[in-house]
């Protein structure tokens, strides 16, 4: 999402905050270990330190940055080609944490990124280049999807596990995996040129 004022953005974290806050409340503390709100088996503790972990990645490129020092984004030894291998780390770092430091972390690192953008000015926020590491994009190229972006995704996730309806990617509706678009018009060029054996015909 782009945002055009500091208002709509903050406007936004809060909103989204605020919903998916309300949403957790209602549910009982004795289900949010139970499997299958997310991916492989995740459950809703699971979910609440993912978003607790890229707020607190975000919280990271930012300090680096005002350091001077371009930080390794999404983070050290991974591309953001391997995002996936990133979330299954930080499945298995939080897997065993409890409910309360769950939540804990969640809260502590919205409030820190909520303090960041009160106190940015909205020329910070949303000219691009202002911040050396964010390169070409304005700070809110990587603020929105760890805060907002990302609640309004948990929301999603929470009210289908809620409803009983699988999300995509789970075990039971794993879609195919797909080649690229790249390779799948070279398989089909293949298939079209490829020499097909002759019949013959029968003798009558």
């Amino acid at each position: 999402m782009r945002y055009k004022s500091k208002q709509s953005l903050m406007d936004d974290i809060r909103t989204e905050h605020d919903s998916l806050c309300a949403l957790l409340r209602k549910i009982p503390t004795a289900r949010w270990h139970e499997h299958g709100v997310w991916g492989d088996g995740w459950t809703l503790s699971d979910l609440v330190a993912h978003l607790a972990e890229w707020q607190q990645m975000f919280l990271g490129w930012y300090e680096v940055g005002l350091g001077g020092t371009a930080p390794e984004m999404p983070a050290p030894g991974y591309k953001w080609s391997q995002t996936p291998k990133l979330n299954r780390a930080i499945w298995e770092k939080h897997r065993s944490r409890s409910q309360a430091a769950t939540k804990a972390a969640f809260d502590s690192g919205y409030c820190r990124i909520l303090h960041i953008v009160e106190a940015l000015s909205p020329e910070q926020l949303l000219t691009p280049g202002t911040f050396p590491w964010t390169g070409k994009h304005p700070l809110t190229t990587y603020l929105g999807p760890n805060t907002a972006s990302h609640y309004r995704f948990a929301i999603k996730a929470i009210n289908r596990w809620l409803k009983g309806v699988p999300e995509a990617g789970s075990p039971a509706r794993r879609p195919k995996r797909l080649q690229p678009t790249k390779a799948r018009a070279e398989m089909a060029k293949m298939k079209a040129t490829r020499p097909r054996p002759s019949r013959r015909k029968r003798s009558r």
